[in-house]
């Protein structure tokens, strides 16, 4: 039987692409298990995806969805998830005493000046009324918080005592942010500390009205932190490294979708708005449009004296029982490794 040349060379071709695909990929990616709480906080993760940061170093990754940053705790101990997102509250610091070790490794949201996501809300009907103008018309008021040992109570107190008030001198209502809003048509709590999509929301709605930004309270008040599991740290380190690479890389794309305190009105903005409708609880474009998006150091880095601040709070309340501090919670290893990989931030 004759075989042309041109066949060949075919034949050739089509043996070498069966052995490829009979082989698979050279490597497999890696897979990383993060748990998020889905809202727009957890945009730097979004983004590494959407983008491919995540692929192109060789990991993919499984958001799986939290209704508490507390509930993170135990499968982090156990490496059944190996990154977690969410605040720096006393329960860390315990988990910690508890020899349930963990790493804080970067920002994962805080408030400035011109990026303040959380926000101070009173009851109109106070406002509109005159009782409350300032926040020491909150004095002896039921004021509603997430939960014991979280970082609105410590902002809460800060901002209280340049009034010459404290924590004390409130009635504090624990509950769940959705039920902040119930409160707020019934009566039932005088003010809150609440993040976006509430803020805006309860603005919307009548509700409430904000009196000041958390940013306006305390300046750079750190939301939240990314966590490692140890078991993720010290068995795949040069992944937990990459990882970190992707996200900031993330952070930084997101940053650059931001102008005037919210996100641009431009390419760029709306490229943020689609991942964010996509990835986060937050589906309604419109809404993402007018609220005000949080904050990240693009470099990565938590803000160290706003944990530090929360941490002595947590302390003085007994909420915190052992001695565990700030600093042997931190492993900054990571970003510096990211960042030296990546090199300065320059915004495009």
């Amino acid at each position: 039987m004759l075989i042309t040349r041109a066949r060949l060379i075919g034949l050739r071709c089509l043996f070498t692409a069966t052995l490829a695909l009979a082989a698979g990929p050279l490597t497999a990616a890696e897979l990383v298990k993060i748990a998020i709480i889905g809202g727009t906080g957890d945009v730097g993760f979004y983004v590494a995806d959407a983008k491919g940061y995540f692929r192109d170093e060789g990991i993919e990754v499984e958001m799986i969805p939290f209704d508490s940053g507390a509930r993170m705790i135990a499968p982090l101990s156990t490496g059944d998830i190996d990154v977690g997102a969410g605040a720096v509250s006393a329960g860390l610091y315990n988990a910690f005493e508890r020899e349930i070790t963990m790493r804080v490794v970067a920002d994962k949201g805080r408030n400035t000046l011109a990026y303040s996501l959380q926000g101070l809300l009173v009851r109109k009907a106070l406002v509109e009324s005159g009782e409350v103008k300032s926040i020491k018309d909150l004095k002896g008021r039921k004021i509603g918080f997430t939960a014991p040992g979280a970082n609105d109570s410590a902002v809460m107190d800060e901002a209280l005592r340049k009034e010459g008030l404290s924590f004390a001198d409130i009635d504090p209502v624990f509950m769940g942010l959705p039920q902040h809003m119930a409160a707020y048509a019934s009566g039932a709590i005088a003010a809150s500390i609440v993040p976006e999509p509430f803020l805006t929301a309860a603005q919307k709605n009548g509700s409430a009205v904000q009196l000041m930004s958390v940013a306006q309270m305390r300046n750079n008040a750190q939301l939240a932190a990314v966590v490692y599991s140890d078991l993720f740290a010290r068995k795949r380190p040069d992944v937990a490294r990459k990882l970190m690479k992707a996200y900031i890389r993330g952070i930084r794309t997101y940053q650059d979708g931001l102008e005037n305190g919210h996100i641009a009105a431009n390419a760029k903005g709306e490229e943020i708005i689609a991942i964010l409708a996509k990835y986060s609880s937050m589906k309604d474009p419109a809404l993402l449009r007018v609220l005000v998006p949080a904050a990240f150091d693009p470099d990565g880095w938590p803000n160290v004296e706003s944990l530090r601040t929360d941490w002595a709070f947590y302390k003085a309340q007994g909420l915190i029982k052992g001695t565990i501090s700030v600093d042997q919670v931190l492993d900054k290893s990571y970003v510096d490794w990211a960042v030296k990989e990546l090199g300065p931030y320059k915004p495009h």
